[in-house]
């Protein structure tokens, strides 16, 4: 059994994390791209269902940043420059790339317009809406439907996705003042409060909805609501808590395997429930005689809102805590986390999220209905459907890769201007300081 690595944890860098980071992106990419599959044969009908699981991604990126962000908050709050050296970081690492974006499309659907272009409705269809925009530039995109009192469905903007951004940055907003207000021993315990509170609120929106109307977009804004998807974030916290009790993390070993099989594999065990049983699935989540027609999407919604989402957070927030324990084992998670194939991925994870969904819309909307024309069997189809999504992640990959090396690296390496700085303390305290103990020491 491996304790936590000292050295790991002050760098604020933590190698298995990074193959996590890959495995999430990986995940939302499938999701996005799973259209594209041709249901041909009951195998890759199946096929394309599983794919479209593929948002959970998203759930682990929140767990992911609850850990990340509550422990570089934990090991810093004495710092002089706590909440400077935290914003200016945040600002650094996530504003550039989001608004360059943002506003490249929004000025270059208007240039197209303006220039007449052939394909320019066809673009201007896919960016924000004028009256939507501030919104986006607020990182507030997950608050549209309730706004609107509805998510539009037949507005499918190419930036849509930035709403779990507009999640993490409203996270980050208040997290940090309620970690340096409070005891750190208050903190797991404020982190499972909230995330009980989540799940609780979630599930009290769709009972008052009604299941009936847990369909699209009549429930969309519960899913993206931020007070409802908080539990992976807090859970993320709460873990990162655990992380640096060292104690508790040779206690807890054991059953780390445990939860995260059983959380996430419960949550796929109903999913399968769902998609081979849909009859029994339906008589048993909407009664003998609904009053909606309800597809398989109504149904993953339904039980991602009354208790998947937070099964999803346990599970992640449980294999995130066992590949840090974990780290220098051999173990074959080990070698997958920390692989040649994953790294790159996972330090391009950022780009890839920003650019994946425009490069799919945009592809989709110009590209993909004049390949599907020229397709004239089922073998082509499948072959042609593999093809192009390989080719979109390709690019998506290039892309990504030439943004972080040549555009955000050099952002970046502002940020250690602004490590967190301390007072100077006597050499009492120094010995007393468990910030100086021995590298696997963990303080609390």
């Amino acid at each position: 059994m491996s304790g936590v690595n000292g050295s790991a944890l002050r760098s604020g860098f933590i190698p298995e994390l990074n193959g996590l980071r890959a495995i999430a992106i990986i995940l939302v990419f499938i999701h996005h791209t799973q259209a594209s599959i041709p249901a041909l044969t009951p195998f890759l009908l199946y096929l394309k269902y599983y794919a479209g699981l593929g948002w959970m991604g998203v759930d682990l990126f929140f767990v992911l940043s609850g850990f990340l962000i509550t422990g570089i908050l934990i090991d810093t709050r004495e710092a002089s420059n706590y909440f400077t050296g935290f914003y200016v970081r945040r600002v650094l690492r996530i504003f550039p790339l989001y608004y360059l974006v943002l506003i490249s499309f929004i000025v270059a659907s208007q240039i197209l317009s303006n220039s007449h272009v052939q394909s320019a409705p066809k673009i201007a269809a896919l960016v924000p809406l004028p009256e939507d925009r501030w919104i986006y530039f607020c990182y507030l995109t997950n608050w549209i439907g309730l706004w609107k009192a509805q998510w539009d469905t037949r507005f499918a903007s190419i930036l849509a996705h930035f709403w779990s951004l507009g999640i993490e940055e409203q996270f980050y907003f208040v997290w940090p003042f309620v970690v340096w207000v409070v005891r750190p021993r208050a903190i797991p315990w404020i982190a499972g409060i909230v995330a009980g509170l989540s799940a609780i609120i979630r599930l009290a929106w769709v009972m008052h909805s009604g299941v009936q109307m847990v369909v699209p977009p009549l429930s969309i804004e519960i899913a993206l609501a931020t007070i409802c998807r908080l539990d992976a974030l807090f859970m993320g916290a709460l873990c990162a808590y655990f992380f640096r009790d060292r104690n508790l993390l040779v206690r807890i070993h054991n059953w780390l395997p445990w939860v995260a099989s059983l959380g996430i594999g419960l949550f796929f065990l109903a999913f399968s429930g769902m998609m081979f049983f849909p009859r029994r699935a339906g008589l048993l989540l909407y009664g003998s005689s609904p009053t909606v027609h309800h597809t398989l999407e109504d149904g993953t919604r339904l039980l991602s809102e009354c208790g998947g989402f937070t099964l999803l957070a346990l599970g992640f927030g449980a294999l995130v805590l066992l590949s840090t324990h974990t780290e220098t084992n051999s173990s074959w998670m080990q070698k997958l986390l920390k692989s040649r194939l994953l790294a790159p991925i996972g330090t391009y994870s950022y780009g890839i999220y920003v650019f994946h969904v425009p490069i799919i819309g945009l592809a989709s909307a110009l590209i993909f209905p004049a390949i599907r024309r020229s397709v004239h069997s089922s073998g082509e189809a499948f072959v042609t459907a593999c093809a192009y999504i390989v080719v979109l992640a390709a690019v998506t990959f290039v892309i990504s890769a030439l943004s972080y090396e040549f555009f955000e690296k050099k952002i970046l390496y502002f940020k250690r201007s602004f490590g967190p700085k301390y007072a100077p303390r006597s050499d009492e305290a120094l010995l007393d300081d468990p910030a100086v103990a021995p590298a696997d020491a963990v303080s609390t």
